[in-house]
């Protein structure tokens, strides 16, 4: 914890309390507690991810300068075209936890407009780096197995993004007056599955273990078993435009794809040994 800072214990972000005790004498507020890597209900989702949002955001209007939210790209859902997500692309978030997000959005939006609190939404794909959890973790564990994966002949690009990386752009957004409204972060790189793969075999010192299944036999397969958006997520494309950001915050990605991928493994290697 860095020098000054206080450390306030909140168990549950959703329960009843006085919300004024988090933001007193706080210029910046970065909201980063949701309900995300686990089985949840939509009333969950909807409890935590936005009931919760909205309380902490009203207590910060008024007397807070900044909101700093962490959304998610999958406000936008499937991008059905070929051109790379931006924040202008229209919000259709395919499942729970996307529409939580958005509706969380919309709703801090209303705080801000009659509050006069600025607002910033960052909306990232997927996070990677130590405690990382979901699909990611799964791929870890399979490649570490030197289990076969059915991935060589996905043609895909999927955009990421390091924890350092995030963590420097939500500081950015703190701080950077012209931080306002909605923005993307990623790493330098999009890749395709099977270079995932392979690059996470090299940190790993795992064999990359690569099968030619054709793609449309896998989403088949995923219907099947009932793990459609994982199958999606394995194959379909996400890259994002970080255009923004780079223009108006001057925001680049300090660490590269395979330097997060490197500590990530470390990390992993420090857990399941």
């Amino acid at each position: 914890m860095a020098t000054g800072a206080q450390e306030v214990l909140v168990p549950d972000i959703a329960a009843e309390f006085d919300r004024r005790t988090l933001v007193g004498d706080v210029d910046a507020v970065v909201h980063l507690a949701a309900v995300a890597h686990r089985a949840a209900s939509d009333s969950e989702l909807h409890r935590v991810n936005v009931d919760a949002t909205i309380r902490l955001a009203e207590a910060a209007a008024g007397t807070v300068r900044r909101f700093v939210f962490l959304s998610s790209v999958k406000v936008h859902g499937e991008n059905s075209g070929n051109e790379a997500y931006n924040e202008a692309l229209a919000l259709r978030p395919e499942d729970s936890y996307g529409r939580s997000k958005l509706e969380a959005e919309r709703a801090l939006a209303d705080v801000a407009g009659r509050s006069g609190m600025e607002l910033v939404l960052v909306r990232p794909p997927l996070v990677y780096g130590p405690g990382v959890r979901g699909n990611f973790l799964r791929l870890l564990r399979w490649v570490d197995a030197r289990l076969p994966l059915p991935f060589a002949s996905v043609r895909n690009r999927r955009s990421l993004i390091y924890l350092d990386n995030l963590v420097d752009a939500v500081v950015c957004c703190t701080e950077h007056a012209a931080a306002r409204g909605a923005f993307l972060f990623g790493d330098e790189e999009s890749v395709s599955t099977p270079e995932l793969v392979s690059r996470l075999a090299r940190v790993l010192d795992r064999p990359a273990r690569l099968l030619p299944v054709p793609p449309a036999l896998l989403r088949l397969a995923g219907t099947i078993v009932g793990r459609r958006g994982d199958i999606q997520r394995l194959t379909g494309n996400l890259v994002i435009d970080t255009s923004r950001a780079r223009q108006l915050l001057d925001w680049r990605p300090r660490y590269t794809l395979d330097g997060g991928l490197a500590d990530t493994a470390r990390w992993f290697r420090s857990m399941y040994d």
